[in-house]
C-alpha cells in the first residue's frame, strides 16, 4: 500500500465515524481522555487544562460540545466528590478500537514494503 492510499483510507474513515472531531483541540481532547482511561486513571477538567492544549474558554466549550453528543462523559469522583472525571462513552471506544485496528493492519503492511 502507498502512502497517500493509506492516508486516504484513515481520512475516509475518520469523517466516517468520527464526525464529531471537529478540530485539532477536539482530536487533543479525545485522545487524552481515552489515554487516561485506558490506563485506569481518569482525568479532570483541571488535569486537562494543565496539557496546554487550548485556552481555558475554548477547552470548556469544546467539552461541552463532546458531552453534550455523549461523547465524552463525567461522573463525580468516588475518591474526592469535588472532582468531575472525565471518560469517553463505550461507543467511541469501539470506533477507536476500529480505528487503531485499521492503523495496526496498514503499519504491517508498510513495513513489508519498505526496502532495506
Amino acid at each position: 500500500m502507498q502512502i497517500f492510499e493509506y492516508l486516504h483510507q484513515l481520512r475516509t474513515f475518520e469523517r466516517r465515524h468520527l464526525p464529531f472531531v471537529h478540530t485539532i483541540e477536539d482530536l487533543d481532547m479525545v485522545s487524552l481522555i481515552g489515554l487516561h482511561q485506558e490506563r485506569g486513571v481518569p482525568l479532570t477538567l483541571k488535569q486537562m487544562l494543565s496539557f496546554d492544549i487550548g485556552s481555558v474558554a475554548t477547552l470548556e466549550r469544546r467539552l461541552a460540545r463532546l458531552k453534550r453528543l455523549g461523547i465524552v462523559l463525567q461522573a463525580r469522583s468516588d475518591a474526592d466528590k469535588r472532582n468531575v472525571e472525565l471518560k469517553l462513552s463505550p461507543r467511541v471506544n469501539r470506533i477507536f478500537q476500529r480505528y487503531s485496528a485499521l492503523i495496526a493492519t496498514s503499519s504491517n503492511t508498510f513495513g513489508a514494503e519498505r526496502p532495506n
